[in-house]
């Protein structure tokens, strides 16, 4: 069973975000299923490449952390790590497993000894989709859970995997409840679009300004998760992440003028292009930033502006010769 709980805090950590209203959500029986199958897999894989898990002691009141990743979220964007605990809050010592896998792959594992109110943290520094399975021979008793780029937020999150006094494993999200603002995670349906607009909307019609779009299509057949980052001044002032289904589309406007830098990704491949958006673009221009997902998760991208004449006082826009 997973209960997500979210704390309401000012978001200066999870230490003092320990009282507050809580809510409560139980994860459905698919995605267990589909965590405790990719478990599995990632689990014979450590047994095929001949891996024995680390073993540590943990005393009384203790804990140690570790890290899994190349820490690439603290170069850029506005997300941050997410952290996964296995944690003993009885009063009798616990042994067990915590492993963490992506793409079927193992990529961390570590068996532990738990004495009471102790606990392993694993930081997760790189936006990807995670499985993690708790074992505790000991208890005959497995957790196995998901963590998507939707747990990756501004906010300090944890999923903790605990040791029940009844002999069962527990698990539950929490998070401090900062405003994320630019922090977007969502699925453009097939055929369909997931719009979004980073300054003012709409756009005052007497200022004589264009605006500024970021298309991302996915004209193949295949599914991939995107991310979307555009910086201004070398500050992240958006961090969308999209499941981007077949023939869909993703559009965000910049309503406000600026020098900005566009930078999108295809998760499951590593494919990264950048590209630039001046204050030209928004001199009453019909200007947009196009991109393509091809059937094999590479990107391109162009920017193409139309240029304008403007006339503010008239509020009337002709096309220049």
């Amino acid at each position: 069973m997973e209960r997500r709980t979210f704390l309401a805090s000012a978001g200066t950590g999870l230490t003092t975000a320990t009282v507050g209203c809580l809510s409560q959500e139980t994860r459905g029986d698919s995605s267990e299923a589909n965590a405790e199958a990719t478990a599995t897999t990632a689990e014979e894989s450590l047994a095929e490449t001949g891996r024995t898990a680390e073993k540590t002691h943990i005393e009384a009141g203790g804990s140690v952390e570790r890290t899994v990743g190349t820490a690439s979220l603290e170069d850029r964007g506005l997300r941050r790590a997410h952290h996964v605990a296995f944690g003993n809050p009885t009063e009798e010592p616990h042994r067990g497993t915590i492993a963490v896998s992506k793409n079927d792959e193992a990529v961390f594992e570590e068996s532990v000894e738990l004495e009471a109110n102790a606990s392993i943290v694993v930081s997760l520094t790189d936006l990807d989709t995670y499985t993690v399975r708790v074992v505790a021979p000991e208890l005959d008793a497995t957790e196995a859970i998901s963590i998507d780029p939707g747990h990756f937020t501004c906010n300090v999150t944890r999923t903790t995997v605990s040791v029940r006094e009844d002999g069962t494993l527990d698990s539950m999200g929490i998070s401090t409840r900062m405003a994320c603002p630019g922090v977007v995670t969502e699925t453009a349906a097939a055929d369909e679009s997931a719009s979004h607009t980073l300054g003012t909307d709409p756009i005052p019609a007497d200022t004589g300004k264009g605006s500024h779009t970021l298309v991302l299509r996915n004209p193949s057949e295949e599914t991939w998760t995107t991310r979307l980052i555009v910086e201004n001044d070398s500050t992240a002032q958006f961090d969308g992440v999209y499941t981007v289904e077949p023939e869909a589309t993703v559009l965000v406007t910049l309503s406000e003028s600026g020098t900005y830098t566009v930078s999108m990704d295809v998760l499951e491949t590593g494919t990264t292009i950048t590209e630039q958006v001046t204050p030209g673009n928004f001199d009453c221009n019909q200007s947009s930033t196009r991109a393509e997902i091809d059937a094999s998760g590479e990107l391109t991208a162009s920017t193409v502006s139309t240029l304008m004449a403007c006339d503010v006082e008239t509020n009337s826009t002709n096309e220049s010769t």
